[in-house]
């Protein structure tokens, strides 16, 4: 990746946190909740694709693990290094901390099992990436030569 493609990676992940800073801090429970619900319904009723054992809880599990997946990403591609397990210990201390701000400062619950959801969303997009620059530097195999007798 160039000096400008690391540079947008950066200006992404940057726009990319205080998205999620917004998102966390602000006392939008009520409505997470509902979306949680609508989704529930949605592949319940509308598109029945979803198994009867899934209740809302399951969708916002989801939804966390959906959320740190562009964190994984975008960290793993800013280091310029394959390390899943440095952009996973970051997700898991960020998690932490926003889960213990809301539980003692803002009108949101926090829970363990967003941490735990989060930090799954990050590894996913951390191993990724990690995944695929590997298979990039790989060497293409040698095409055999033709043997004269």
């Amino acid at each position: 990746m160039g000096r400008v493609g690391r540079w947008y990676v950066v200006a992404l992940l940057a726009t990319y946190v205080a998205g999620l800073v917004v998102l966390v801090t602000r006392p939008w429970g009520w409505e997470l909740n509902r979306l949680t619900v609508t989704l529930w319904v949605f592949f319940r009723s509308d598109v029945p694709i979803a198994p009867d054992r899934l209740g809302p809880e399951d969708y916002g599990v989801l939804l966390n693990v959906l959320l740190f997946v562009p964190f994984g990403v975008l960290l793993t591609l800013a280091m310029r290094r394959p390390w899943w397990w440095a952009t996973t210990a970051a997700a898991l201390v960020a998690s932490t901390l926003i889960e213990q701000a809301q539980w003692r400062w803002l009108e949101r619950d926090g829970s363990w099992t967003d941490v735990a959801a989060n930090t799954l969303g990050a590894l996913i997009g951390a191993v990724a990436v990690s995944l695929s620059s590997r298979d990039r530097a790989r060497p293409a195999p040698r095409p055999e030569r033709a043997r004269h007798p």
